[in-house]
């Protein structure tokens, strides 16, 4: 009861309780919806923190535990990666990915010309607009049974692509983040972007590993969650002391799981502490979201925010049009990848961390991000209301109109017809 007493227990179990009654009740409202659970942990974290109700003061120790979610979240993308098919049908998701993604530069580039931005910044914002949200979009596909469609898997294609590009654009941020660059940092960085390009190389040829365990640990529910939890963990350390960032490594040692046939029972094991350190993650992003500064700018969040979906989805539905795809459709796929997603968070909080931005773009960029996730949803239903149902409504009223035309046509022509009888 002493240590209980110490680190004043009854508090902790305070705000815990109002945590947890906070994520339910503001899930159970965005479910309604269709908002991801994501969504309602940054909320809950505005709504928590230092700048609202301050139920928590410090967001540094729960963004600390938060990023173990983080990687957890990298290490199962890697595991869920079906890395033959990928290989398969790489084409046009990769025509898809690189052609949005110099849009995007483009686009920043001219916008980045006109408001004086340096190249760090400029190339900063493209990586970060670039990205969409596997999670929202993965879910909303799955839930509307659009996931196995044509237009579904090369969706889906490309964002397991901008998963993957997260790597190179972590490696870019680190060298940004380096004034001078010395030899000792430079060859580490080096060997580390040649290791995993060798990696992947090899991910994507071999056709399975098998990894061979004892038969205790086949059986062993507690062991299989250590073991999961070191291979998690154990590969972002890896890359962290190479200088690169966790997630790399994180991503990477799920990749190499997925290979194997004998660690399916990963999913289940280590799904509820994704989720319990994932929804840490994100409430700590909401915490540090500055409530005065929101509401001090919010006429020029929310003109950003409207500009990202609007470019995005024609950057987006431009890419698929390109493809191939017809004009209806890549209208729709350019709402789904309107957002700008969860790992462009964690772009923002890498480049924070190389003090390549500063404290406004840090809550501007932060903001903006949260809130078209957060808007994702209803935009997707706006654009799929205006080019599916419209439509079809038209027809319907049109069809109704030519039958009443036709059947007052019709009336005219009986009652001409009696007349000129009688007559």
């Amino acid at each position: 009861m002493t240590l209980l007493s110490i680190i004043n227990f009854n508090e902790l179990l305070k705000s815990i309780v109002i945590m947890l009654l906070t994520l339910l009740l503001i899930g159970l409202f965005l479910r309604k919806l269709h908002q991801p659970y994501f969504v309602v942990y940054i909320i809950a974290g505005i709504l928590l923190g230092p700048y609202c109700i301050k139920i928590f003061s410090n967001a540094d120790t729960i963004a600390a535990i938060g990023e173990l979610g983080l990687l957890m979240q990298m290490f199962f993308i890697g595991t869920k990666m079906e890395i033959q098919t990928l290989a398969t049908n790489i084409k046009k998701p990769v025509v898809g990915v690189f052609t949005q993604l110099f849009l995007s530069f483009l686009f920043i580039l001219i916008l980045g010309f006109y408001q004086g931005w340096s190249w760090k910044e400029i190339i900063i914002f493209s990586f970060i607009i670039s990205l969409s949200s596997s999670a929202i979009i993965l879910e909303y596909l799955d839930k509307n049974n659009e996931i196995k469609t044509s237009l579904g898997t090369l969706t889906s294609g490309i964002l397991i692509l901008q998963d993957f590009l997260l790597v190179p654009m972590l490696l870019a941020i680190n060298y940004l983040g380096q004034e001078n660059l010395t030899i000792n940092q430079i060859i580490p960085l080096t060997i580390s972007a040649i290791a995993i390009t060798l990696f992947l190389r090899l991910a994507f040829r071999s056709k399975s590993i098998n990894f061979y365990f004892p038969d205790k640990l086949k059986n062993d529910h507690e062991a299989q969650v250590f073991v999961g939890l070191l291979l998690c963990f154990g590969f972002g350390l890896l890359t962290q002391i190479l200088h690169l960032s966790a997630a790399i490594g994180a991503l990477l040692g799920g990749i190499l799981i997925s290979k194997s046939s004998s660690m399916q029972w990963l999913d289940t094991n280590l799904i509820p502490f994704k989720v319990f350190f994932l929804s840490l993650f994100f409430l700590s992003i909401g915490l540090q979201i500055n409530v005065d500064f929101l509401t001090h700018h919010s006429g020029l969040i929310f003109l950003i925010v409207g500009i990202i979906l609007l470019v995005n989805s024609a950057i987006n539905a431009l890419v698929f049009r390109l493809l191939k795809e017809s004009w209806r459709n890549s209208i729709y796929a350019g709402a789904l990848l309107s957002q700008i997603g969860e790992f462009s968070l964690v772009l923002c909080l890498a480049a924070k961390s190389q003090n390549l931005l500063n404290d406004f773009w840090y809550q501007l960029t932060l903001t903006v991000i949260s809130a078209t996730m957060l808007m994702t949803a209803i935009w997707i239903n706006i654009i799929r209301t205006f080019i599916y149902k419209q439509p079809s409504s038209l027809r319907v009223a049109g069809n109704y109109l030519y039958r009443k035309v036709n059947s007052k046509l019709y009336l005219n022509r009986k009652v001409n017809s009696k007349l000129n009888l009688k007559k």
